[in-house]
């Protein structure tokens, strides 16, 4: 096990399966206490039960990040079970298909919620606790999309481009209180996410090929991400705030 994470507790939103679970299992191999939270409850366990067979730290809280009780709730159990928390990471979101004149007025307040509210509402509770502790690092999962406008994707990128001026403007308000605001801006990533999108295609393998051309360096993998969050999470990052980070294997210097 490394350490560039050691005395880190860190709340991992969306953290089941993907780049979530993916990161809950990195943070914890360098070192961090990582509360998983979730509304896939048995993939969550799953996620906890490996980390904790490899002799790391971790406890899993079902929550529902649009839900205010759900997330105090879950903040109480992780003080709890790991201590405050010092690494936040906004990870959890959704993608919503469909062009502007398909997109239902319920699927579209769905996917703002999920992908943009839920930073506020999750982040409001953990900053007055990671205040006490004397600061810390949070990460808010943006995307590629908030740079380049997918026509399928108008609210997704909509959102995510949201994501990273939401980023900024947290960044100024809290750096005198030593907690840094960062977004993390991956390109397209070989997720479930991506499987259920291309499902939705009529021919999903030409529309991936299509995708994975469009990026110089391919279609990524959670794994390419985590390590990102990693660095945004350590004390490695101390005097970056404010920045989207691109981890989009090349599509914006097309």
């Amino acid at each position: 096990m490394a350490d560039r994470l050691k005395n880190k507790v860190a709340v991992i939103t969306g953290a089941a399966r993907g780049i979530g679970a993916k990161s809950a299992e990195i943070f914890a191999q360098e070192g961090a206490a990582v509360a998983v939270w979730d509304v896939l409850e048995e993939r969550g366990h799953t996620v906890v039960n490996n980390i904790i067979e490899n002799n790391g730290r971790a406890f899993f809280c079902r929550c529902d990040v649009t839900s205010s009780n759900q997330i105090e709730g879950a903040l109480d159990q992780t003080i709890s079970n790991l201590g405050i928390p010092n690494v936040l990471f906004n990870n959890a979101g959704i993608a919503v298909v469909g062009e502007i004149e398909e997109i239902s007025e319920e699927e579209w307040d769905h996917q703002y919620a999920v992908n943009v509210k839920s930073i506020y509402l999750v982040s409001r509770v953990v900053i007055p606790n990671m205040r006490q502790v004397g600061g810390g690092s949070i990460i808010n999962m943006a995307s590629e999309s908030a740079y380049v406008g997918f026509p399928m994707h108008p609210a997704y990128t909509s959102s995510k481009a949201a994501v990273v001026h939401l980023s900024r403007s947290m960044a100024v308000r809290y750096a005198s209180e030593s907690i840094r605001v960062n977004s993390l801006c991956p390109g397209t990533i070989d997720t479930e996410l991506l499987q259920e999108f291309l499902d939705q295609q009529e021919n999903g393998d030409a529309v991936k090929k299509e995708i994975e051309d469009m990026h110089p360096l391919g279609i990524g993998t959670s794994e390419d991400i985590a390590w990102a969050a990693v660095y945004l999470a350590s004390d490695e990052s101390k005097y970056m705030t404010g920045a989207p980070m691109l981890v989009e294997g090349g599509i914006l210097s097309l």
